[in-house]
């Protein structure tokens, strides 16, 4: 059954983003202008609304399903993980996320929230921090500092490579209980945007 997706690298492609660091850790020029959002509150709000227009159109485009990358990793608490884990949810918002980004740090809080809010609709929200194996220290005082308690994996074998292969961060990816990525989006998202995306997802599912 073909489900709507999004193919980047040797898994997903993602459209260009609003709010994104490339691979390198450079801000990209629509990420440096929305980093100057009090001084541009108006022209924030444009790019709002077409962050929200490019997530609609990135859920139209349908490949055959791709399963996650199998893993059995140790979170940046020290607690064993493994991709069983998605079985537990009807649908988990996996984060891959840099320390050294700053629209990836500054969504954390909101996917703290994301986290605490959709428990009730069986939504789970896993972090990949992508430089937690060469910066551990980094990762994990952002983490500590904004009191995050969803799972934050190190990524290593396949998922690792899977984090090696996107161009820019944060990524986020939506994956069912069969470990299949049904979505995906490039970018810092609010509460907000993120919820849409998550209801509008869950919606789809039935």
């Amino acid at each position: 059954m073909k489900k709507k997706i999004l193919v980047l690298g040797f898994a997903l492609m993602m459209a260009a983003s609003i709010s994104a660091c490339n691979a390198k850790g450079t801000a990209s020029n629509d990420t440096a202008s929305t980093q100057s959002q009090q001084a541009e509150s108006k022209q924030d709000d444009t790019k709002q609304a077409e962050s929200k227009e490019a997530d609609s159109k990135q859920a139209s485009s349908e490949q055959e399903d791709i399963k996650f990358p199998e893993f059995n990793a140790k979170t940046v608490a020290g607690e064993e993980i493994s991709s069983d884990i998605f079985k537990d949810s009807k649908l988990t918002v996996v984060n891959i996320w840099g320390s050294w980004c700053g629209p990836c740090v500054h969504e954390i809080p909101e996917l703290q929230k994301l986290y605490e809010n959709m428990k009730e609709k069986n939504v789970n929200v896993v972090g990949i921090a992508q430089d937690s194996g060469s910066d551990f220290d980094a990762v994990k005082e952002v983490l500590d500092k904004n009191n995050v308690t969803y799972h934050n994996i190190i990524p290593e074998g396949d998922v690792e490579g899977f984090v090696m292969s996107l161009q820019a961060f944060p990524t986020t990816v939506f994956i069912d209980s069969n470990g299949n990525i049904i979505g995906g989006i490039q970018g810092a998202r609010d509460l907000e945007g993120f919820t849409q995306i998550v209801d509008e997802i869950l919606a789809k599912q039935g």
